[in-house]
This record gives C-alpha cells, sequence and structure tokens, in this order.
C-alpha cells in the first residue's frame, strides 16, 4: 500500500494507512530536520530490535507524519506483547536486561526522549494498541489539538480525525536488517 497525500494539504486522510518504512522514509525525509527526525527513530527502533523487543506492529504519529517542515521528533506506538518483554529480560547481557527496563517502563519516557528525539508509547495488547491508535487520531476526548501557530503555517486548521501510519513486524524485521 502507499502513502495517500494529504486531504488538507497538511494531514493524512482519517485512518491507519499501512505502509513501509522506506515508504515512509521515501514520502517524508525532505529536509535536514526531517532527515535528523528519521534517523534519530530508526536507531531508537534498531535499539529496540536488538534487545529482542521486536515490535508487532508500529503506530507512527505526530507532526513527522504532517506537512509541518520541522517537527520536532516521531511520535510512535509499539506492541509488544509480555511473553517478548519477559523473553527480552532472560538475556545473558546485565547491560540488554538493563536497556530492556529502560524501555518498557513508562515513567521513562522524557528520559527516552531525550536521548533518541523520538516518542515512545508501548501497548502490551492489541486493545491497548487501538486505544493509542484511537487518540492519536482523533485526540484526547475525542479532539485533536489545535495547530502550533510558532511551528504550523497560519493557514492550517484541526481536523475533525487524521490518518497515521501502521508498520508491521516483518517490514520492520526487513528495514532493520537492511540498514545494519
Amino acid at each position: 500500500m502507499t502513502i495517500p497525500n494529504f486531504f488538507d494539504d497538511y494531514h493524512l486522510p482519517p485512518g491507519e494507512h499501512i505502509c513501509t518504512m522506506e515508504e515512509i522514509s521515501t514520502h517524508f525525509v525532505s529536509n535536514e530536520v526531517r532527515t535528523r527526525r528519521w534517523e534519530d527513530f530508526v536507531q531508537m527502533l534498531k535499539r529496540i530490535c536488538n534487545l529482542k523487543l521486536i515490535p508487532e506492529e508500529v503506530l507512527i504519529n505526530g507532526s513527522f507524519v504532517t506537512g509541518r517542515q520541522e517537527p520536532g521528533d516521531v511520535d510512535f506506538a509499539v506492541l509488544i506483547p509480555p511473553d517478548t518483554v519477559r523473553a527480552a529480560l532472560k538475556a545473558e547481557d546485565e547491560h540488554d536486561v538493563e536497556g530492556v527496563r529502560l524501555f518498557v517502563n513508562p515513567n521513562n519516557q522524557v528520559a527516552l526522549r531525550n536521548l533518541f528525539g523520538a516518542h515512545l508509547l508501548i501497548a502490551d495488547t492489541k486493545e491497548n494498541l487501538s486505544l493509542w491508535s484511537s487518540l492519536f487520531r482523533k485526540g484526547q476526548c475525542g479532539k485533536l489539538r489545535e495547530p502550533d501557530y510558532n511551528k504550523d503555517p497560519e493557514w492550517v486548521t484541526r481536523p475533525d480525525e487524521k490518518g497515521i501510519l501502521k508498520v508491521t513486524k516483518t517490514d520492520i524485521i526487513n528495514f532493520i536488517g537492511g540498514e545494519g
């Protein structure tokens, strides 16, 4: 599937749009700032995968998947089932075990964003990932945030709902494997 065009010249059409990591890179990495944000996100995803926390699915949201020229980061949610976390915590290398604990502890979100420049949310079930999807697409209490007039063009308006991107485990493995 390909990434659809913006419906209002700024936001993806409502829904989850299944795509590949390569398609995201081709579609959204268009300047120096976007390149840095993408590289930060990929570095974080690689580390997660190297720790054997390979996500079943990844949802990508935020200003990175809009028409904003200089997004602040890449917001994303991952589905990592408890069995995957338990298996990763059995690593022989204590540094890897501590890495797993760092990523799965929700209290570490600010530290992870500061370290990797990407905002990670973890869901342990498909139902919880669906809740993150709804929040990303429809906003808190069903209302998306107003545009940031310091960062967005003045003509941007808040849609009732917007789209996000969805990447599967198979594509993540193929992309990370091909990247390094």
